[in-house]
């Protein structure tokens, strides 16, 4: 059901993106995507020494930070086909310097939690399970096969997760959100990983 409606969400945010940029956002833009791909992480580099000051102004710009830099992640593809400069290096700088802001964002959530041994290791098999899901699908597309849509949690979804996470810590200042979104995390992105992983098996095993 969560996963339902992520993944709906996920879809309206990018319907009202695609809108917005041919309602005359594209105007103000940058027309260089490669550009956008950048500022997403360099907006995202100082959220978590902004949580580690532990002020409630300070988790309310974090929240602020990491939601234009996932807009910038988002819009950077869709200016690049606007435009017509979908390349090779923007595609590798999207997909190398997202798992960067994958990896700051799961720190700013550690960093909220209570910090105790559980909570680093559910930080350490979220990153893990992130990261596997990126590398799958990427082995998986350079050997000629389609992932779009494979498994439980795409990134887009991820980065709404955190986002709701960190909404519900703001309102209501309870850390244990923060534990089980790393366990909601944990758990959902290894999955998604095993997913695509036994759909290249099959597909491979049966060729």
């Amino acid at each position: 059901m969560l996963i339902v409606v992520l993944g709906r969400l996920k879809d309206r945010i990018e319907r009202i993106g695609r809108r917005l940029l041919e309602g005359g956002l594209v105007r103000v833009m940058p027309r260089n995507p490669n550009a956008l791909t950048v500022s997403s992480l360099v907006i995202a580099l100082p959220t978590p020494y902004l949580v580690w000051t532990h002020h409630y102004w300070a988790y309310v710009l974090t929240f602020a930070l990491l939601m234009i830099a996932g807009a910038f992640d988002m819009l950077d593809g869709l200016i690049a086909r606007y435009w017509g400069r979908v390349s090779r290096l923007g595609a590798f700088l999207d997909s190398t310097l997202d798992r960067y802001v994958d990896f700051i964002a799961l720190i700013d959530l550690w960093l909220i939690s209570d910090q105790d041994l559980l909570s680093i290791i559910l930080l350490l098999l979220a990153v893990l399970g992130s990261l596997m899901t990126s590398y799958t699908r990427a082995r998986a597309e350079a050997l000629g096969m389609k992932m779009m849509g494979v498994g439980l949690l795409e990134r887009e979804e991820r980065l709404i997760i955190i986002l709701l996470i960190l909404l519900i810590f703001i309102i209501t200042g309870l850390e244990i959100v923060a534990f089980y979104g790393l366990l909601i995390l944990a758990v959902l992105t290894n999955v998604t990983a095993v997913e695509r992983i036994i759909t290249v098996v099959r597909s491979l095993g049966s060729s």
